[in-house]
């Protein structure tokens, strides 16, 4: 899973650490490729939440931070792509390996495995 303390939507997801420590001055040479994979996600929940930059409290609000996307596999907030693109944050390690592997191109997640992450990973009772 691997969300970052400051955007785990709770549920008890597994957090890999604060954002903060994860701002870097340049991405990764693949960073748009990356990206790419991030927007290409399948949906999983959907919010119409809205809220501030977590690294910049001064930036203008997002809308649907909440909503979560996966790959079957990883699990990652809407605005992720955000602070990858304004802020260069070091994903992690396992994640961007996995990214990779899969030569930058966000699988078709079956409805049978989004089920299962809804009911396992998020305890959505179904």
């Amino acid at each position: 899973m691997g969300l970052f303390s400051e955007l785990s939507p709770g549920w008890g997801l597994t957090q890999s650490g604060s954002i903060k420590d994860a701002v870097r001055p340049s991405g990764e040479p693949d960073e748009s490729s990356i990206l790419a994979y991030l927007r290409g996600g399948t949906g999983i929940w959907s919010e119409m939440s809205a809220g501030p930059d977590v690294l910049d409290p001064n930036a203008p609000e997002m809308t649907g931070i909440g909503s979560l996307y996966t790959d079957g596999t990883w699990l990652w907030r809407e605005d992720l792509p955000h602070y990858l693109t304004r802020y260069h944050i070091a994903l992690p390690g396992e994640f961007v390996k996995h990214i990779r592997a899969l030569g930058h191109k966000a699988p078709a997640v079956p409805e049978s495995r989004l089920i299962d992450i809804a009911r396992n990973d998020l305890g959505i009772s179904m």
